[in-house]
Formats: structure tokens, sequence, C-alpha cells
């Protein structure tokens, strides 16, 4: 509905337009005067009533005196009545005049003889007079535009409008025009002179510069204003491309009609002028259509781009090319023009079609484009002086396209979404915060419950060191949640102008080694050290000691969370009556355009990778503040990738120096490394636990969980670490992994794991202190087996653990009784055929029936037996298998069957039953088999570096990569290749290696360790 009466509205716009400009257009080229016409050379004006009527067009036949440049005395005694020929004016002279072979060019001269009424002071003014001109009235010399010359050296063209007047003494004016045209244009009076008194002539021209002038600034105004809006270029690009329409539209503007910009510029020459009216043309439309593309915000299509292109080239050329060439690129120049048109057109449509109202708006802006575009063609065609109404259709493109602009203001709604979309992300920061915080706040309770649970829970021993340890770890994680719950206090009341500084001399060397030891539970690579270098004869600060903890703590933390590998440092230095305190970091360091806001409360610096997770942007703001008011100040330095710089400054005690003498100095800390990687050190423990959690205080608590079950375990502090131990190796039976991790977080871990490992073969407990229901879905989608909310009771923690085992056990059983079954599986064709070899033989070779019954024997119990559960065979036993089985096809196939063992001498290994002589047993069936001629099976096995590597291979049938593709997504529902690959994932994390080429054959490999000692993934 909209839509339509947007459509109703302008529609009734243009139809008024069009109306008034067919009006007005009939009327300029069919004007109500009928003016007298020069008839041989002459022009009677004698009824003519100037103050009535105006001016008169010198329209009609001139004398015209071809291959010369005549003066007034020339024609005193009628020498050249001989020479004298009529010529319309206007026209040009192709097919009159010629010279040198080229046609339209040469020298002449014009000339007319206007009768008017009575004496008095009578002008001329002309317009496109090609390419020079010279100008006598009544014997007058008047001047002209150019040199008009016989000689090309001495000629010099110019296409400047020409007014000049003169005094009649008599009824009769003599007008004479030397015109010389010997390069560039065709020669000639393109547009028709105008003749009347002078004044009135004048006040016509200072009309028609007002309507250019006013063209003019109005282009140039709306310049600016876009201009004015530069910052907003970059996200508005059509505030750019308009401006530079306006621009070009403006500067055309000054180079056409009454070329204005002559008045600046009085030596223009021709050459340039005509360049720069072909340039700002085209800069004009591309940039028209660009603003029409970037207001929509369509992307330019392959016509418009190539457009683009053209007509860089175009311009390009243009401006490179002779002058004297370039009216041959005049089709094209209006082609181009004209195809611009339509692919805006086709643009808008498209954009119409979509719903986009502003298209319509747009799309008068492009008519009343086109309809100034073409009224110029058309007054160029027709050598017209331009009606000054026609200046309103450019002021109404421009008008459209600001209304345009003032129209998205009506449109109430964008800015009701914008500020929508404002309080959305409000909200939405809210929560974040508010999870943050509970994070924050409910991991160190967490902390606290579960550790003064193990201490009831070891009632029965005495308080020895690892109660100690205990008891120092809850206090300090005590502590981190009182800072935590200070720091939202603070800013409270900083932010009320209530915060209270006690200040006292405060030796800041003990106040650092405090918050040095607090740091000990901070989250920190093993390659993070903190570096303590203040001087031992430091000076008493006057500050508030608390608050000055608080300081050291947030920059020291700070560093810590932004230094991967490398140091944090603190210094000092004194400076007058201040101590300037440093903390230096090597980490990622801070771009400049981070560094104003990162001292704003609730803001932090994100960068992917950094380790700044935790915390909930308060730390800095803070400490900014509380030096602020202990009267310091409070720098930074960053290079990013070098590390970043804190200094701040504290007044120095004035009476410190017996102080500083009884103060206790203690030992220097050089280097403090906070926990590595830990592991236990029962190989016995019957399942293995892999410990991801970011806080040290929850890496104990679960340790202690794990351990009262008697299980070991692998403690790490980051996702990194973590995915680095599992890719070496690490073989867990139960991961339990923090959900809000700094660097890698709980949810990539989870989904690395299940990148390479089912959720039976290696199960996840997510452990989270958020509940949101986000969160819960999200680890899930991750590949989490469960997830555990923080705080919790380690009892519900053992359970789950404990389900979770049962339930990696359960799964592993049935598949190994899976696999017993399969084992046991014998083919009955095999054994069909078997037994009639067996009876063929017993006529023919009854020592080769004895052999084939040993082989038989050999094959039939490795079947049959199901002692295979919890164990594995030697690398002979396997091979006696398949030279077994091997030996019984070769009975049945014959020749048809070879086979050839590369096989390492003296190589042992144990692997599980029945692994390789399936695939033999595929080759020979699936490969040789189908095939008439027979063929060979190869294999291999070898010691490289500690790997067993085996390869069955064979010149069968092949497959191809259907059959291929099928086999390799085989979740091994029987005994071949699918079974063994099965097997080999879960028992070695190996993978099975099958390529062929159809017609040619098929390889099989996989490789296994020399050494296999994880016997509980076969016993489970």
């Amino acid at each position: 509905m909209m839509r339509k009466k947007h459509m109703f509205v302008i529609s009734g716009i243009l139809a008024i337009f069009l109306l008034g400009l067919f009006i007005f257009l009939f009327k300029w080229l069919h004007p109500d005067a009928i003016f007298p016409e020069a008839k041989n050379g002459s022009l009677d004006a004698k009824a003519w009533n100037f103050a009535k009527r105006g001016i008169i067009p010198l329209k009609g036949e001139w004398e015209f005196y071809e291959d010369k440049l005549l003066s007034p005395a020339d024609f005193a005694n009628g020498a050249q009545e001989a020479d004298k020929q009529m010529l319309k004016v206007p026209g040009d002279w192709q097919g009159t005049v010629e010279r040198a072979g080229r046609d339209g060019f040469g020298v002449g001269t014009y000339r007319l003889v206007v009768d008017v009424s009575k004496p008095d002071i009578y002008g001329l003014r002309l317009k496109k007079v090609r390419m020079s001109s010279r100008v006598f009235i009544n014997g007058v010399d008047l001047g002209g535009s150019g040199t008009p010359s016989l000689e090309e050296s001495v000629f010099y063209a110019s296409n400047f409008p020409f007014y000049g007047i003169a005094k009649s003494e008599s009824d009769k004016v003599e007008i004479i025009i030397q015109v010389a045209s010997l390069k560039y244009l065709a020669g000639g009076i393109a547009q028709t002179p105008e003749f009347g008194p002078g004044q009135m002539l004048l006040d016509r021209r200072d009309n028609s510069r007002l309507a250019d002038m006013v063209q003019i600034s109005v282009m140039l105004l709306f310049t600016l204003y876009y201009v004015g809006m530069i910052k907003h270029w970059r996200t508005e690009r059509h505030l750019m491309y308009f401006s530079l329409f306006c621009l070009g539209t403006g500067f055309f503007f000054s180079i056409d009609n009454e070329i204005l910009l002559s008045s600046l510029f009085p030596g223009l020459s021709f050459p340039v002028l005509q360049k720069l009216i072909f340039v700002s043309v085209f800069l004009s439309f591309i940039c028209f259509g660009l603003y029409i593309y970037a207001y929509l915000g369509l992307q330019e299509d392959r016509f418009f781009r190539w457009l683009k292109r053209v007509t860089y080239v175009f311009v390009t050329v243009a401006c490179f090319t002779p002058n004297d060439y370039l009216r041959l690129t005049v089709p094209l120049y209006l082609l181009l023009q004209i195809t611009t048109f339509f692919i805006i057109i086709a643009a808008l449509f498209r954009s119409w079609r979509k719903g986009t109202t502003d298209a319509v708006y747009l799309m008068l802006g492009l008519f009343f484009l086109i309809v100034s575009w073409a009224t110029a063609q058309f007054r160029y065609e027709i050598g017209l002086d331009n009606p000054y109404y026609m200046i309103v259709a450019p002021l109404l493109l421009v008008f459209s396209q600001a209304f345009l602009m003032s129209n998205r203001i009506q449109q109430a709604f964008i800015k009701n979404d914008r500020l929508s979309r404002q309080l959305i992300e409000y909200d939405r920061q809210k929560d974040e915060f508010m999870a943050k915080t509970s994070h924050e706040l409910r991991t160190p309770l967490h902390g606290i419950m579960n550790l003064s649970q193990s201490l009831l829970d070891e009632r029965g021993s005495e308080m020895g060191a690892k109660q100690r340890e205990d008891i120092r770890l809850l206090n300090l994680v005590s502590r981190r949640l009182a800072g935590l719950v200070h720091d939202i206090l603070d800013m409270s009341l900083i932010k009320r102008g209530q915060l209270r500084i006690r200040t006292t001399p405060v030796d800041v060397r003990m106040t650092t080694r405090f918050v040095i030891e607090t740091l000990s539970i901070t989250p920190i690579s093993s390659q993070t050290v903190l570096i303590d270098d203040l001087p031992a004869d430091l000076p008493l600060v006057w500050a508030d000691e608390n608050r000055l903890k608080q300081i050291l703590y947030n920059l020291l933390e700070n560093g810590l969370k932004f230094t991967e590998k490398g140091t944090v440092r603190i210094s000092a230095e004194r400076r007058g009556e201040e101590l300037a305190i440093s903390v230096i970091d090597t980490g990622i360091g801070i771009p400049e355009e981070a560094r104003h806001t990162i001292f704003l409360p609730f803001e932090q610096y994100r960068e992917e990778g950094a380790r700044s997770a935790g915390g909930i942007g308060l730390g800095l703001s803070i400490t900014k503040q509380l030096i602020e008011l202990q009267g310091g100040i409070l720098d930074m330095e960053s290079e990013v990738g070098q590390g970043t710089r804190f200094t701040f400054t504290l007044p120095i005690a004035r009476q410190d120096t017996e102080l500083a003498e009884q103060r206790f100095i203690p030992e220097p800390m050089e280097k403090i490394s906070l926990l590595p990687i830990q592991r236990s050190d029962d190989s016995s423990a019957p399942f293995s636990i892999l410990i991801i959690d970011d806080e040290p205080s929850n890496v104990v608590i679960l340790i202690h969980a794990v351990t009262s079950l008697g299980y070991g375990y692998t403690a790490v502090q980051r996702g990194s670490e973590a995915l680095g131990l599992l890719q070496n190796g690490l073989k867990p039976d139960l991961a339990l992994v923090d959900l809000m991790m700094p660097g890698v977080s709980g949810l990539d871990v989870c989904k690395e794991i299940r990148s390479s490992h089912s959720l039976s073969e290696l199960p996840v407990l997510m452990l989270t202190a958020s509940g949101q229901r986000g969160d819960v879905m999200a680890s899930f989608a991750a590949g989490a087996n469960d997830i555990l909310q923080k705080p919790f009771e380690l009892e519900e923690l053992k359970a789950r653990m404990q389900s979770l085992l049962a339930m990696k056990r359960s799964s592993e059983q049935a598949v190994r009784k899976e696999i017993d079954f399969l084992q046991a599986q014998i083919t009955p064709h095999f054994l069909y055929n078997s037994m009639n070899a067996l009876i063929g033989l017993s006529y023919k070779d009854v020592d080769k029936l004895r052999e084939t019954i040993h082989h038989l024997t050999t094959y039939l119990r490795a079947k049959f037996t199901f002692s295979f559960q919890g164990q594995l065979v030697s690398f002979q036993q396997e091979l006696e298998l398949v030279k077994a089985y091997l030996a019984i096809e070769q009975l049945r196939f014959g020749s048809r069957l070879n086979v050839i063992y590369d096989v390492e001498d003296d190589l042992t290994c144990m692997l599980p039953p029945l692994t390789l002589q399936p695939l033999v047993e595929n080759a020979v069936r699936h490969g040789i088999g189908p095939k008439e001629a027979g063929g060979t099976v190869w294999i291999s096995v070898s010691n490289v570096s500690g790997d067993i590597h085996f390869k069955v291979e064979d010149d069968g049938v092949g497959m191809d990569q259907e059959t291929l593709t099928r086999l390799e997504h085989e979740d091994g529902t029987g005994i071949g290749v699918g079974n063994v690959k099965r097997r080999l994932q879960m028992i070695y994390y190996r993978k099975l290696e099958v390529s062929s080429v159809f017609g040619q054959g098929t390889q099989v490999k996989f490789t296994i360790p020399e050494e296999f000692h994880d016997q509980s993934r076969l016993d489970r």
C-alpha cells in the first residue's frame, strides 16, 4: 500500500513536470514573435520595435566570402562583389568550405546589413562561432574570440561568447564577422547571433550569466555541504559520490553556455576547455551511478563494473588524444552516456521490486538528470540559447536528492530500530556482566566450600604440611573473593565521591612481596615469570596501604593476563619528591586505537588468542582513580608485539629515614613460576582423568576428588596444553573441562576431542559457573557427555565421574563381545570349498591331504578360540593363521593365486587377533577371486622407528571410487576391513589406509607400536 502511494505521488509530480516541460519547449522552439530574416545579406528591421518586442536573432542569408578575411575598408568600393555568395546562419561549413582537402575547415568573412528605424547604440551577441572570430560594426573593430588568420601558425582557436556595441549614425548597421577554423572543429556560426540595443543585449547576457551562476552556486553549495560530512564517507559512501557529482556538474556549468570560468582564467585555451568538458561530463555521470548503487546498498553488477572500466579508459584516452580527433569519439561519447542511464534505471527497478521506496525518489532525480542532459544535447543541435527556466531541472535534481536524505528522518522506524538494537546490546552486556560477576564470585565460594569439605573428610589424620598448604590456599582464595567484591564496591563509592583514602608511610617492597604471594593463584602459563626488581633502599611512600596493594595487584595481574610467554617485571625509581613505580610486561601490547578506552569502566582490550578472558573490566579504571586520589598519576607506554609499561607515581613520605632503618628487608624474589602440569605417580590406577581448569584452586579440588576414588590424573590450566598432551599420545579415560577458560575455551577443547574420539571413547564432563541455558546447549553441541554447575558437591562430582566411566567400560565391553563374536564367524562358502578340496585330495595325494588338514585345523582353532578377550597375540601366531588360510586358498585357486611374503626377519610384536588375516582374505576373495586370470597377493611387514608397518596389496580387480568411499565410512558390521579399522581406532587410535585403482588392484596399510602397554584398553 505504501509503495503504491509513493508511486502515485511521484507519477503525479512527473506528469506535471513533463506537461510544463513540453509547454516550455514548444514556446522555446516556436516563439510568439515573428522575427525578420536576413535575405541576400540584408535584414529589414525598420518596423521592429525593440523596446516592446526585444532583440532580433540574425537568422537567414548572410553574405559570405570564402578564403578571405575582409575588413570594412574592403567593402568600401564594392570590389568584393564578384566573390560574394550567400550562406545560411546558423550553420557550419561542411559541404561549403574546404581547405587542404578537409571539409568544413578554412577561413571566411560574413557580412550583413541591418536596416533600423533610427540611429542608436546597437550591440551584437555571439556564441559558438567556430573556431575564432573578429567583429566589426559600422567600421568599428569590436574585437572577438581567438585569432582568425589565413596562416595556421598565427591562428588561435577560442570559443568564448562575445558581446560588443557600437553607435550607429544612420539607419543602417553593417556587421562584418571574420571567421577562421583551421583545426579541431568544422567552422561556421553554429548559433544564431543576436542583435539589438546595447543595454538590452547586455541585460540578456547578464541574465544568462546569472542563470549559470545560480546553477554553479547551488552545485558548489551542496558539494561543500556533503564534504562537511566527510567523517561519514567511510560508512555512507553515497554522500561522497553525490558530493563528487555536484562538484563535477557545477564545474561543467562553469565551462558551458557563458563559460564563466573564462572570467577567472581569460587565457583558457580551447583544447583544454574541450577536454575539460569531456572529462567533467563523464565523471559526473559515473559518480551519479556510484551514488545510486551506494545509496541503495546494491552490489555492483558486471554491467556497471564494465561501464566504469570503459568510462575510465575513455576519459584517459580523451585526456591524451589530440583535439583534432576528439570529434570522432562523439558517437561513443553519447552511447556511453545513454548506456549509463539504462544501467541506472535497471538498478533502480531491481531495488524498487525488492520493496525499496527510496528507489522511487532516486528515479525522480534520474529523470531530472535525463531532462537536463537531453535539453543540452538538443540545444547544441539546433543552436539555440538556453532558456532560463531550464535551470529548474538540475536544481530539482539536487533538491530532490536532498529531500530524499531528509526523508530518512521521516522514517522514524530506522531510528527506533537503531535504538532497539542498542537497548538489546546494552541488555546483552548487562547479562554478560552479571554472568561474569557471578562466575568470579561463585568460583571462589566453590573453592572455600570444597576445600573445607576436603579438610572435614580427613579428620582422622593430624594436621600436616599438606593440610597447612590447603589452609593457605583457602586463605588466598577468600582474599581474592574479597578483592573482587571490593572492586565493585569501590567503583560505586568512587562514582558517588565517597571513597576514603587513609594515607600513611608505606613500604613498597613489603607490599609488593605480599601481592606476589597472592598472585600465586592467578591463571598463568608456566613460561611466564614474575621478576621483582625493586631496589632494597626504596623510600617509604605516602599512600593508603590497602589501596596500594589493590593497585599493584591489578597492574601485575593485568600483565600476567596478557603475557603468553615471557616476564612481568616490577621496578621503581625516585623522581624528585615522588617515587615512580613501573610494571613492565613482554606481552601482546596494546594498539593505539584501544589505549583511550582501557581505563574506562567495564572496558577490556580483547584480542584473539589473548589470555584476558577473566575479569569484568574494572581493574585498570579503579587503579587509575585510586592513584589520582592519592596524589599520583598513571602513564602507559605500549608497543604491539613488544609489551606494555604502566608507570604510576606516589609522593615520598618526608619523615621516612628512621622508619626505613627499622623495617624488615626480605630476601629478593628473583623469579616466581606458577603451577606447571601436574601428574599422578600411580601407574596402577584403573582409570586416568584429564583435568583442565584455569583456576589453580579448582585444580586442587578436582585432584582431591579424583585421588579419593583411586584414579590417576593429569592436570593442566590451559586448553592449549591439554590439546598438546592429547596430540602427543596422552590417553585419558575421562576429561573434566572448565567451560570458561582464557585463550582456548572449554568448548574448543571439547570440539577437538570429538574430532578424534567418540562419546564413549573419551567422555567429557563440562564444569561451569554459569547456569545459563545457552552455555548448557553450547556444551552439549560441542560434544560434552554431561555438564555440572559450580559450585557443586564433591559427592555429586564423584557420582557423575563414576557414571561416565561405567558407561565407557560398558561400551567397550559390548564392543569387545561383538568383536569376539565376529572373530568366531566362518564363511560357509569357504568351509564348503575346503571340504571339497579335502575329498579331492583323498583320491590323489594323501601327504598333501594331511598338510591341508593341518592348515585347516590351524585356521579353525583361531576362529573358534574365544579366549582372545583381554589379550594380544604374537605376530607369529597371526602370520601362521595367514599362511594356513592362504595354503587352503591356493589349493582351490591353483596357479591363479600367487603369494609373496616380504616379512622382516626376527620381527616380534603383539597385536589383536584376526587383524592381518581378514585383510588377506579380503584381497583373495574380492581382489583376486573375480579376476579370471588370477593374480598376486603381497604381504609386507617391517619395523620402522619403533612402529610395525603392515601392508597387504593385490593386483586384482580393484575398486571404483564409490565402493572405496563406502568402505571408508563402513562401521564394521563384519569381520572384514571395517572391523579391523574399528579395532585399530579403539585400541591404538590409529587409522587403516585403503587405496585402490579400478582394474589395477588394492593396497591396505596400517601401523601399530612395537610395544603396547595399555592393556586396560583391551580389558574393559
